[in-house]
C-alpha cells in the first residue's frame, strides 16, 4: 500500500477553484454603464458639443475642457444629472435630464434649450 501526501495537491485545487469561480462569478456582476454623444442636431457641423457616461449612481459630463461628475437620480421617464442637497439623497437638483426613450436632453440647467439636444448611444 502507497501512501500518499495529498496536501499538496488539495491546496492546488483549491487555488484552482478559487480562481475559477471567481472570474466565473465577476463575469456574471457586470456594471451598468451607458455613453452618450451629444450635439444640437445629430448631422450638426460643429460636432459633438459634450459626451455622457451614465452608471447605476454617477453620471460624467465629458466636455472639451474637462469632466464634471454628478449624482445620478433615475425616474420612470428621465436619467437626471444633479447634485444631492442632503447626505439621506432626499433633496435634488437636476442639472440635466435624459429622456429614457429618445436619449434627448430635456432640461439642462446652465444652457437655453430652444430644442431639446440630441443624443446617440455608443
Amino acid at each position: 500500500m502507497v501512501l500518499v501526501d495529498i496536501a499538496p495537491n488539495l491546496v492546488a485545487m483549491t487555488k484552482y477553484l478559487s480562481i475559477f469561480l471567481t472570474f466565473y462569478f465577476s463575469s456574471a456582476i457586470s456594471a451598468d454603464l451607458l455613453k452618450l454623444d451629444c450635439s444640437r442636431a445629430l448631422n450638426d457641423d460643429r460636432g459633438i458639443a459634450f459626451s455622457l457616461l451614465i452608471g447605476t449612481t454617477k453620471g460624467i459630463q465629458v466636455l472639451k475642457k474637462g469632466r464634471l461628475q454628478m449624482d445620478l437620480k433615475q425616474t420612470d421617464t428621465h436619467y437626471e444629472l444633479g447634485q444631492y442637497t442632503d447626505a439621506q439623497k432626499e433633496g435634488f437638483i437636476p442639472v440635466l435630464k435624459v429622456n429614457k426613450e429618445t436619449l434627448n436632453i430635456d432640461f439642462a440647467k446652465y444652457m437655453q434649450l430652444d430644442d431639446p439636444l440630441k443624443c446617440i448611444k455608443v
